[in-house]
């Protein structure tokens, strides 16, 4: 019973490391260069279209029109869901039929049961 009882416990906290984010206390050249890329995305990231134009070029331009074409395509597709959602959430009041409304709607039915009844008795 005390195994069962431990299994509910809360998980004992572990030491954390103080390093920012995570990176070693040595960097490699590697580790740097994305790095330093990072930090360059994080600048251009957040341009317009116009200052990316002016600024940007290459590698760069290109990879920001294409995560910029993707942000704005996904946005598009949620603007679409979420219409979808509030039309679902909305749903249109239809007006109660009156009493002659409903008598008129059971003759009709009733007309086209006599109907269907009367054509398969002359089809035999």
């Amino acid at each position: 019973m005390a195994a069962t009882a431990s299994a509910f416990a809360p998980m004992p906290i572990v030491s954390r490391s103080t390093t920012l984010s995570g990176l070693p206390e040595e960097i490699s050249d590697a580790i740097a260069e994305n790095q330093a890329k990072s930090e360059r995305w994080c600048e251009i990231r957040l341009l317009s279209d116009e200052d990316a134009e002016a600024q940007l070029s290459g590698e760069e331009l290109e990879s920001f029109k294409a995560y910029h074409a993707d942000n704005k395509a996904d946005i598009v597709k949620m603007k679409g869901v979420t219409e979808l959602m509030l039309k679902s959430l909305e749903l249109p009041k239809i007006q109660p039929k009156g009493k002659k409304q409903r008598k008129r709607d059971k003759f009709v039915l009733q007309t086209k049961i006599a109907a269907a009844r009367a054509a398969e008795a002359a089809a035999k």
